[in-house]
């Protein structure tokens, strides 16, 4: 067997995602569902119900200190928010263990991860979307198909991480050279295994182009994550594996008809929310929210 069918095989043997978030799930297809039925639902899981509501309580959704429960969570931030909350904390908790000295961190990941979700909303909330239910959970799971690798191809992981480091070539082209298939392509089968909503599996197939096909409502959500992903690699916002920041799609302007100055107006609240979010989803539990120190290096 191959490295490629080898690594094709272990994605398909992987567990479903944690039974909190496919109940969740059901529950928020139902309209008859209360915010207490899935506040119960959240509540056995004490790591989720944990950092829900320290979530919730963030500036970032702007309720700092208001939340006392799961369910004042569920009514301020709605179904579908807390869902795709639930899904970021499960996923991060199943792939926070893999740690590959010298060549890729984990929490440096998440935290790079972490800070183009808050910017995918942002700039989902800038262009006027009215729904950004997805935004974040969409900017967070971009490059989770590299964690497959870390996972099920270690030491040719630590080879393409060292060739585009040493050849200055973003680390898709690497992945390539090296294992045969990209981290766009791997996270797409993730995705698929998981049953994640299709507008998110096209950004982890498309986020490097921008552009996903001419229907413009499909190319919003990627074209977001897009520019998300260059904007956290510029503002040192952990480290994806990745040296090379890519130039953007241009294409993705007329895509998103992005407000002028919309970064230098709110940069310092984004990169307040940012500090804040990573210290609450990436906190143990009872341990004090502190600000994420950064990589220099991307």
């Amino acid at each position: 067997m191959n490295l490629v069918d080898r690594i094709c095989e272990r994605i398909y043997s992987l567990p479903t995602l944690p039974t909190v978030y496919a109940t969740l799930s059901e529950l928020v297809e139902n309209p008859r569902t209360t915010p207490e039925d899935a506040a119960s639902v959240i509540a056995n899981d004490q790591a989720s119900a944990f950092k829900v509501l320290r979530s919730a309580n963030s500036a970032f959704y702007g309720l700092h200190g208001r939340i006392d429960t799961i369910s004042q969570a569920i009514i301020h931030l709605g179904f579908n928010e807390v869902k795709n909350l639930v899904a970021a904390i499960s996923i991060i908790n199943i792939f926070s263990k893999n740690t590959t000295p010298g060549k890729f961190d984990p929490v440096d990941f998440w935290a790079h991860s972490i800070g183009v979700g808050v910017i995918t909303r942002y700039i989902g909330q800038a262009t006027g979307r009215e729904q950004v239910e997805n935004f974040f959970l969409a900017g967070v799971l971009h490059d989770v198909g590299k964690l497959i690798f870390i996972e099920y191809a270690k030491n040719e992981y630590i080879e393409a991480l060292t060739l585009a480091g040493d050849k200055g070539i973003p680390i898709k082209d690497a992945e390539m050279m090296v294992l045969g298939i990209d981290h766009t392509f791997a996270g797409g089968l993730l995705a698929d295994k998981w049953k994640i909503p299709e507008s998110i599996k096209n950004v982890i197939h498309f986020h490097h182009a921008g552009i996903v096909d001419d229907d413009h409502d499909n190319n919003q959500l990627v074209a977001s994550v897009h520019v998300a992903n260059i904007c956290a690699k510029l503002f040192n916002m952990g480290c994806s594996g990745d040296t090379v920041i890519p130039q953007p799609n241009y294409k993705v302007w007329d895509i998103l008809d992005f407000p002028e100055n919309a970064f230098s107006a709110r940069l310092p609240k984004l990169m307040r929310d940012y500090e804040e979010t990573v210290a609450r989803l990436l906190a143990k539990k009872n341990t004090p929210d502190r600000p994420h120190k950064v990589a220099v290096n991307r």
